[in-house]
């Protein structure tokens, strides 16, 4: 059996990777450890919020599958960051986990190209560094051209709860034992890691009378730009908090948990801790926020966000009753952790492809990452990669100015992590050219490289972005005079009146203004409401928005310096020897990367500037 391209795992990067190498033509096929869990969301039934909601645009607008599908089946939609302005303002998703679920599978199972196997990859096959297939528990041999691991938390997944341990990738499935081990044996360095989910309750055993409801916007902005709905569906969740009582009980029975007793050793994600983790970290704080979100309209179990624990089910049950509106609550499925290694990212190029095997790609949290959204636009990329490695096209590499996608890879690449990896606005040095609302402007070029979503798209794409920057200039040259009726309309509009003649920009430009309102002094146009909005913050941000577009440039620059290959740094006098390791281990393509990796000073990119511009001379160009 011979293929163009074989992922193993199909959590949200396997299902990204399979179906953009199937949709571009090449023979797939994808392995998962059970065929009824493809496309599970293991922990919060959520997708999208700061820094992820980019992501989850970004993968729409190339072809992924994630941001449409999310549309489709989700029991809430809700605007963040409004109050911050049109620039910040994001979208989180409760997703329907058992909708998302079955309805990805059904997608897998009818796309051309694509096969879906229930089993275990124990081996791969390896020839002179090159990756030639798999081997599975059952010994049968699949051949392919390109393998994408797409594992999880599955290699060497270990569960914990209280002071039990045992073998599982996620509670009741089974760990891949093997696989890890031959890829140490490959050269391919490993470590750990370690994350935690919170208990899910019965329904009926909340009292919702003592909780606060929250609802999303029954027409809310969808993540992809192709979604038309009338109305989303609007299903609440529920606030309540922890009390004083939660956090004594939560100190008496800190004994019991695996963080204090040492059973975890590894590290978990910062920024979403464990209640007993935030009790010992922050102990004054009493009333944490927990938020109560159904997982399904099929189903009754209710996530407890912010109550992630792994503490032993007595402790659990007794942490859960002194909670408003949960005294009465029933667990259906205690909280446990699960650590499981991973293959630290510096040992891949920015395409995703190993550095050491040749036609094998990683995707996912085996890269370090943590989060549905950072694994989709991995294995959307290594999905990407790998078909265009087939037929011999340059890989497609988002950088930092392009995307949130391009932050991810170049973070991954270049820092050095001690927890897992999570997309944060925080990350991101031009927050207002990489907005979520303008992906399709940013990305519609790469996406046309691609050449997965459709040609009407494209053009429906490319025609909006033409819109946008000829309605942009109109507005710009439109003359407003200061005469009396402008100025009468003005007045009843609350607005300083005009002194001299303006640009129609300049009134925009104003807070309380918009592009509606323009219609009372010059002709607008009956555009989509995407158009308007892209129209209307161009202006009103204008000045700060050329402002990055100046650092980007800079950024360029430094991007276009590229580094040789084979560039020897030992023979540079004056690099530090933490710099020259760093160097030798990540081999940056430009004095740009360079300057990202961790542990490497300004004074060191300077010595190494200075050595190239030499080289360059010497050798007459790199």
């Amino acid at each position: 059996m011979i293929y163009d391209v074989l992922v193993i795992g199909a959590g949200h990067a396997g299902c990204e990777a399979g179906l953009a190498a199937a949709r571009l033509g090449k023979k797939t096929i994808m392995f998962t450890l059970f065929a009824d869990n493809i496309g599970m969301m293991s922990c919060n039934p959520s997708i999208g919020g700061p820094g992820k909601s980019h992501l989850v645009s970004e993968i729409d607008v190339l072809g992924g599958e994630i941001g449409k599908h999310v549309d489709k089946y989700n029991i809430q939609l809700k605007h963040l960051n409004e109050s911050k302005g049109k620039t910040s303002r994001v979208v989180r998703a409760q997703a329907d986990k058992y909708l998302y679920r079955i309805n990805m599978k059904k997608i897998l199972e009818n796309t051309d190209n694509l096969d879906l196997v229930q089993e275990k990859i124990v081996d791969l096959i390896i020839n002179d560094n090159k990756v030639e297939g798999v081997i599975t528990s059952l010994g049968i041999k699949y051949f392919s051209k390109t393998v994408i691991i797409t594992t999880g938390t599955f290699l060497k997944g270990r569960v914990i709860v209280g002071d039990i341990k045992y073998n599982a990738g996620r509670e009741g499935e089974m760990s891949s034992e093997e696989l890890p081990d031959n890829l140490e044996k490959y050269g391919i360095k490993m470590s750990r890691f370690q994350t935690a989910t919170p208990p899910r309750l019965e329904k009926s055993s909340i009292d919702f009378t003592k909780v606060k409801e929250l609802y999303g916007n029954d027409n809310p902005k969808y993540f992809s730009v192709f979604t038309k709905k009338n109305k989303n569906i609007n299903i609440p969740t529920w606030l309540t908090y922890t009390t004083e009582e939660t956090i004594d009980v939560v100190k008496n029975l800190l004994k019991y948990s695996p963080i204090v007793t040492g059973i975890i050793e590894t590290h978990g994600p910062r920024h979403c801790p464990s209640l007993d983790r935030k009790v010992l970290n922050f102990p004054h704080k009493k009333n944490h926020q927990i938020f109560l979100e159904q997982e399904s309209i099929e189903s009754s179990e209710i996530y407890l966000n912010g109550l992630t624990t792994a503490m032993p089910p007595f402790a659990q049950e007794k942490i859960i009753r002194t909670i408003a509106g949960l005294e009465n609550a029933k667990v259906m499925r205690y909280g446990y952790a699960v650590e499981y290694s991973y293959a630290p990212s510096y040992q891949l190029n920015l395409s995703l492809e190993s550095k050491k095997i040749d036609g094998l790609f990683f995707a996912g949290q085996i890269n370090g990452t943590s989060g549905y959204e950072e694994a989709a636009a991995q294995g959307f990329l290594a999905g990407v990669n790998a078909a265009r490695k087939l037929n011999n096209e340059d890989p497609i590499i988002i950088d930092r100015s392009e995307g949130y996608i391009g932050v991810l890879i170049d973070d991954l690449i270049n820092k050095k992590m001690i927890e897992p990896y999570r997309i944060l606005p925080s990350r991101v040095e031009y927050k207002l050219l990489l907005r979520q609302d303008n992906a399709f402007i940013r990305l519609i070029d790469i996406s046309k490289k691609i050449g997965i979503i459709s040609k009407e798209e494209i053009d429906y794409y490319i025609n909006m972005r033409e819109s946008i920057e000829i309605e942009t200039e109109r507005l710009k040259n439109e003359k407003i005079h200061p005469d009396y009726e402008n100025n009468l309309i003005l007045e009843g509009m609350n607005e300083e009146k005009i002194k001299k003649t303006i640009n129609s920009s300049e009134l925009l430009q104003r807070e309380n203004i918009n592009y509606e309102d323009l219609k009372y002094f010059i002709n607008i146009r009956h555009y989509p409401k995407e158009i308007i909005e892209q129209v209307e913050i161009n202006i009103k941000y204008g000045a700060f928005i050329n402002r990055e577009i100046e650092q980007i440039t800079k950024f360029k620059k430094l991007e276009n310096q590229k580094i040789p290959k084979d560039l020897n740094y030992d023979i540079i006098r004056g690099l530090s020897n933490i710099s020259k390791s760093n160097f030798k281990e990540i081999k940056p393509l430009s004095i740009g990367q360079a300057s990202r990796i961790s542990g490497v000073s300004n004074n060191d990119i300077s010595i190494l500037a200075m050595y190239l511009m030499n080289y360059k001379e010497n050798s007459n160009g790199i």
